[in-house]
């Protein structure tokens, strides 16, 4: 694993994400085993051959996906579509652990632990746009990555939670003048205001008297 000829670290990043994932898959029920990493260099055909079918053998054993575990395909799907939801706001939050250099293979399995990962989806962040200081600049809107924010002029902006990937965009780009945009960790975020009543009044300054 140390003899990358471009010395780009990837397989550090690759070894931390397949240890990350392994523990992800077991957090919503599927077997870890299903997911494998392994180092060697170009010239080590007989052990790549010899590696890939005892995997593919080991997958063959463990059944189809889902069934193997007892999941039902509908529910394994809507855990792996929130997951998938999910790829940006964890990779965020374990981007730092995700850039260790892990030489020793024992040190593979305590890398990620079962309680890290519980309380990685457990105190997930929600970000919300408070109605009472947005100035529907639409900033937050044009930045959003996936579309998530319902904007228009002169016009609360509201964050769509099923859409949001947690990205933090929002809460990022949101002019410091206004601090419209609200994390919430550990409670349910509030509903959002009707579409009818979205509208901002602003305040005419009277001009002064001549």
């Amino acid at each position: 694993m140390n003899e990358c000829n471009y010395v780009t670290q990837g397989n550090y990043h690759a070894l931390t994400m397949t240890l990350l994932c392994r523990k992800i898959m077991e957090h919503i029920g599927l077997n870890p085993e299903r997911l494998s990493i392994e180092f060697m260099s170009a010239g080590e055909g007989i052990r790549f051959a010899e590696v890939t079918n005892d995997f593919v053998k080991k997958v063959k054993e463990l059944g189809p996906l889902g069934d193997g575990e007892g999941i039902d395909k509908g529910g394994l799907k809507s855990k792996l579509a929130e997951i998938r939801k999910l790829v940006p706001y964890i990779k965020r939050v374990k981007n730092d652990k995700l850039g260790t250099r892990l030489k020793n293979t024992e040190e593979y399995d305590t890398f990620f632990t079962r309680e890290e990962i519980d309380s990685l989806f457990r105190d997930v962040v929600s970000y919300y746009i408070e109605p009472d200081k947005c100035e529907a600049c639409m900033i937050c809107a044009r930045r959003c990555p996936v579309g998530a924010i319902a904007s228009a002029k002169n016009q609360v902006h509201v964050i769509d939670q099923e859409k949001c990937i947690k990205c933090e965009t929002c809460f990022e780009v949101c002019p410091g003048q206004f601090s419209a945009v609200r994390k919430i960790v550990g409670e349910s975020v509030p509903l959002p205001l009707p579409e009818g009543q979205r509208d901002i009044v602003r305040k005419v300054k009277e001009k002064g008297a001549a």
